[in-house]
């Protein structure tokens, strides 16, 4: 155990001094972790299929719109378990700006204490598009938009660049934590008069399963935090499943400046294979009051890789809220 919080501490105090670019917000952030952290590739012990949208303060003109969609597995190699994942994110800022990535995930287990420690990395490509035909720019002396400014695109334009994460998890039977780092390489993206890049991004989890004696209940408190060490974003989450069938639950997410962003009312449902959930932000802070609020909704298809041959099924922990 020593170990575990050993690594936690050397992947978040080596990154102590890096500026960092927030990733993608998810109210539903235990659906979306292989989004965050390849180390959960294949956590749940079965072949999961994921897809997940997002529309951010719903009512403002070109809201910002996220799609998600993941399939991870475990497999055994050399009598050695392993995880893999594939995942892809599109995330249409604003009618201008777009954000698509696209990776391959592996991790790797190791039996620790009462626990499994996970090692994961992806490798993939992210690619930024600006749609300058759509900006109202000014005109340059010959009526082009644009302007005179060489930098202001007059079309699409579109880079791409090799992109790396990389996170550790550890989970036993009641609680689970993980950290990550996202964009290592710090992607950059040339244009014809201007560069940009993506600094790198840090993210902590943790959660713990209270199992309630004599009842269906259970109870699965957690937390998540993204953080660029001199702003973050952390949501505190408290949900409820009965039967191992039905849950809701509830999140408050505040910043760095301790001003709370949203309240977030979650509901889902598991029928057979499919489980599907909806999230509800209610907006808190001055930007988003003006809005009708985030909506999100995700749906899962898990298909069982070690099917008990009894016929009864087998008890597994919830390593993942």
């Amino acid at each position: 155990m020593k170990r575990v919080v050993l690594l936690l501490l050397i992947l978040f105090g080596c990154a102590y001094a890096a500026q960092a670019q927030r990733e993608s917000q998810f109210s539903q952030y235990h659906m979306t972790l292989g989004y965050y952290n390849p180390a959960t590739a294949g956590v749940s012990g079965n072949l999961d299929v994921v897809a997940l949208y997002r529309i951010q303060w719903m009512g403002w003109n070109n809201a910002p719109k996220t799609l998600f969609a993941t399939a991870n597995m475990p497999f055994r190699f050399l009598n050695k378990e392993h995880g893999v994942g594939v995942a892809f994110t599109k995330d249409d800022n604003s009618l201008l700006f777009s954000t698509m990535t696209a990776g391959l995930q592996y991790a790797y287990l190791k039996k620790i204490g009462k626990g499994t420690l996970r090692a994961g990395i992806q490798l993939g490509m992210l690619s930024e598009s600006i749609s300058g035909e759509e900006a109202e720019t000014p005109v340059d002396s010959l009526g082009s938009p644009g302007g005179d400014d060489p930098a202001i695109p007059t079309s699409k334009v579109s880079s791409k660049a090799f992109d790396m994460n990389f996170g550790i998890y550890y989970h036993t039977d009641k609680w689970y934590v993980g950290a990550a780092v996202t964009h290592i390489m710090e992607p950059e993206f040339d244009e014809e008069h201007s560069s940009t890049y993506i600094n790198r991004g840090y993210n902590f989890v943790g959660g713990y399963n209270i199992r309630l004696r004599n009842s269906l209940l259970e109870l699965q408190p957690s937390v998540f935090v993204q953080t660029i060490f001199n702003t973050f974003t952390a949501d505190v989450t408290a949900r409820a499943v009965y039967a191992k069938k039905y849950n809701a639950g509830l999140s408050w997410r505040m910043n760095e400046n301790r001003i709370a962003d949203a309240i977030v009312i979650m509901l889902g449902a598991t029928f057979g294979r499919i489980e599907g959930g909806y999230a509800y932000d209610i907006p808190l802070s001055p930007v988003g009051k003006g809005t009708m609020g985030s909506h999100e909704l995700f749906l899962k298809y898990r298909l069982e890789l070690n099917k008990p041959k009894t016929g009864k099924s087998k008890h597994k922990s919830v390593r993942i809220l």
